[in-house]
Protein backbone atom coordinates (compact mmCIF):
# COMPACT_ATOMS: atom_id res chain seq x y z
CA UNK A 1 0.00 0.00 0.00
CA UNK A 2 1.27 2.98 -0.94
CA UNK A 3 0.80 6.33 0.71
CA UNK A 4 0.60 9.47 -1.92
CA UNK A 5 2.11 12.98 -1.03
CA UNK A 6 -0.45 14.83 -2.12
CA UNK A 7 -3.11 12.95 0.04
CA UNK A 8 -1.23 13.81 3.66
CA UNK A 9 -2.50 17.37 5.14
CA UNK A 10 -0.08 19.54 7.32
CA UNK A 11 0.45 23.22 7.66
CA UNK A 12 3.75 24.30 6.40
CA UNK A 13 5.81 26.75 7.57
CA UNK A 14 4.63 29.17 6.21
CA UNK A 15 1.35 29.13 7.59
CA UNK A 16 2.64 28.26 11.16
CA UNK A 17 4.46 31.73 11.09
CA UNK A 18 1.39 33.57 9.95
CA UNK A 19 -0.25 31.87 12.22
CA UNK A 20 2.68 32.87 15.00
CA UNK A 21 2.67 36.69 13.70
CA UNK A 22 -1.12 37.08 14.48
CA UNK A 23 -1.26 35.61 17.72
CA UNK A 24 1.94 37.87 18.28
CA UNK A 25 0.04 41.14 17.12
CA UNK A 26 -3.19 40.29 19.31
CA UNK A 27 -0.96 39.55 22.18
CA UNK A 28 0.83 43.26 21.72
CA UNK A 29 -2.39 44.95 21.33
CA UNK A 30 -3.89 43.50 24.92
CA UNK A 31 -0.96 44.40 26.62
CA UNK A 32 -0.72 47.71 25.40
CA UNK A 33 -4.45 48.40 26.22
CA UNK A 34 -3.73 47.02 29.22
CA UNK A 35 -0.93 48.76 30.06
CA UNK A 36 -2.40 52.40 29.43
CA UNK A 37 -5.14 51.46 31.76
CA UNK A 38 -3.24 50.85 34.16
CA UNK A 39 -1.33 53.93 33.83
CA UNK A 40 -4.76 56.17 33.75
CA UNK A 41 -6.28 54.34 36.70
CA UNK A 42 -2.64 54.72 38.66
CA UNK A 43 -3.15 58.43 37.52
CA UNK A 44 -6.49 58.85 38.78
CA UNK A 45 -5.62 57.48 42.48
CA UNK A 46 -2.65 59.69 42.29
CA UNK A 47 -4.96 63.10 41.68
CA UNK A 48 -6.80 62.00 44.18
CA UNK A 49 -4.38 61.36 46.80
CA UNK A 50 -3.13 65.18 45.73
CA UNK A 51 -6.68 66.54 46.19
CA UNK A 52 -6.91 65.09 49.39
CA UNK A 53 -3.61 66.78 50.70
CA UNK A 54 -4.94 69.98 49.10
CA UNK A 55 -8.31 69.84 51.42
CA UNK A 56 -6.49 68.94 53.70
CA UNK A 57 -4.53 71.95 53.63
CA UNK A 58 -7.54 74.01 53.18
CA UNK A 59 -8.65 72.14 56.34
CA UNK A 60 -6.14 73.47 58.58
CA UNK A 61 -6.14 76.84 57.07
CA UNK A 62 -9.39 76.90 58.08
CA UNK A 63 -9.05 75.48 61.17
CA UNK A 64 -6.00 78.35 62.18
CA UNK A 65 -8.29 81.71 60.73
CA UNK A 66 -11.11 80.68 63.64
CA UNK A 67 -8.26 79.95 66.20
CA UNK A 68 -5.41 82.44 65.18
CA UNK A 69 -4.66 85.80 64.42
CA UNK A 70 -3.92 86.25 60.91
CA UNK A 71 -0.72 87.94 61.50
CA UNK A 72 0.09 84.38 63.37
CA UNK A 73 -0.94 82.75 60.04
CA UNK A 74 0.03 84.69 57.07
CA UNK A 75 3.48 84.35 55.20
CA UNK A 76 4.90 87.09 53.16
CA UNK A 77 5.77 84.05 50.42
CA UNK A 78 4.56 80.76 49.86
CA UNK A 79 3.77 78.78 53.31
CA UNK A 80 2.18 75.39 54.13
CA UNK A 81 0.09 74.23 57.27
CA UNK A 82 2.12 71.31 59.16
CA UNK A 83 0.35 68.01 60.49
CA UNK A 84 0.99 70.18 64.11
CA UNK A 85 -0.96 73.04 62.87
CA UNK A 86 2.19 75.45 62.54
CA UNK A 87 2.89 77.33 59.53
CA UNK A 88 5.63 77.15 58.02
CA UNK A 89 7.20 79.74 55.48
CA UNK A 90 10.04 78.61 53.08
CA UNK A 91 10.16 81.90 51.25
CA UNK A 92 10.27 80.39 47.62
CA UNK A 93 8.27 77.81 45.71
CA UNK A 94 9.38 74.25 47.71
CA UNK A 95 11.86 71.74 46.34
CA UNK A 96 10.22 68.46 44.83
CA UNK A 97 13.05 66.51 45.46
CA UNK A 98 13.81 67.69 48.71
CA UNK A 99 14.42 64.82 51.50
CA UNK A 100 11.38 63.65 53.18
CA UNK A 101 12.92 64.70 56.12
CA UNK A 102 12.71 68.06 54.93
CA UNK A 103 12.29 70.58 58.05
CA UNK A 104 9.74 72.64 56.19
CA UNK A 105 6.77 70.28 57.07
CA UNK A 106 5.40 70.72 52.89
CA UNK A 107 5.99 67.15 52.46
CA UNK A 108 3.05 64.38 52.84
CA UNK A 109 3.06 60.63 52.19
CA UNK A 110 6.33 60.95 51.49
CA UNK A 111 5.29 62.22 47.81
CA UNK A 112 3.22 65.02 47.58
CA UNK A 113 4.82 68.91 48.37
CA UNK A 114 2.34 71.46 49.24
CA UNK A 115 2.64 75.18 49.09
CA UNK A 116 0.09 77.93 49.94
CA UNK A 117 0.35 81.26 48.54
CA UNK A 118 -1.72 83.78 49.51
CA UNK A 119 -3.00 86.73 47.68
CA UNK A 120 -3.12 89.90 49.97
CA UNK A 121 -5.23 91.73 48.07
CA UNK A 122 -7.92 89.53 47.12
CA UNK A 123 -7.50 86.85 50.10
CA UNK A 124 -7.55 83.68 47.31
CA UNK A 125 -5.39 81.35 49.07
CA UNK A 126 -3.65 79.55 45.79
CA UNK A 127 -2.89 75.75 46.96
CA UNK A 128 -0.64 73.66 45.23
CA UNK A 129 0.67 69.89 45.17
CA UNK A 130 3.72 68.73 43.24
CA UNK A 131 4.18 64.70 42.93
CA UNK A 132 5.97 62.64 40.83
CA UNK A 133 3.68 61.01 38.44
CA UNK A 134 3.21 57.62 36.99
CA UNK A 135 4.34 57.97 33.60
CA UNK A 136 7.22 60.42 34.02
CA UNK A 137 6.12 62.55 31.20
CA UNK A 138 3.95 65.44 32.37
CA UNK A 139 5.91 68.56 32.10
CA UNK A 140 4.34 70.75 35.00
CA UNK A 141 6.54 73.76 34.63
CA UNK A 142 10.43 73.78 36.11
CA UNK A 143 9.58 69.97 37.09
CA UNK A 144 9.60 67.92 34.23
CA UNK A 145 8.21 64.31 34.81
CA UNK A 146 6.33 65.92 37.73
CA UNK A 147 2.30 66.44 37.47
CA UNK A 148 0.34 69.14 40.01
CA UNK A 149 -3.05 69.76 40.82
CA UNK A 150 -4.00 74.10 41.97
CA UNK A 151 -6.91 75.03 44.26
CA UNK A 152 -7.75 77.88 45.25
CA UNK A 153 -9.74 78.89 48.87
CA UNK A 154 -10.99 82.24 50.26
CA UNK A 155 -11.18 83.26 54.11
CA UNK A 156 -13.76 85.58 54.61
CA UNK A 157 -12.80 87.10 57.84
Amino acid sequence: MRVSIKSSRGDTIVEVLLAIAITSVVLAGAYVAVSGSMKASRAAQERGEAVKVAEAQIERLKYLNINSSPENIYQPGPFCVSSELKVVGFGATPNITDDEDDPTGCRSSGRYVASIKRDSITGIHEITVLWENVTGSNTTTGYPGFDQIKMYYRVYQ
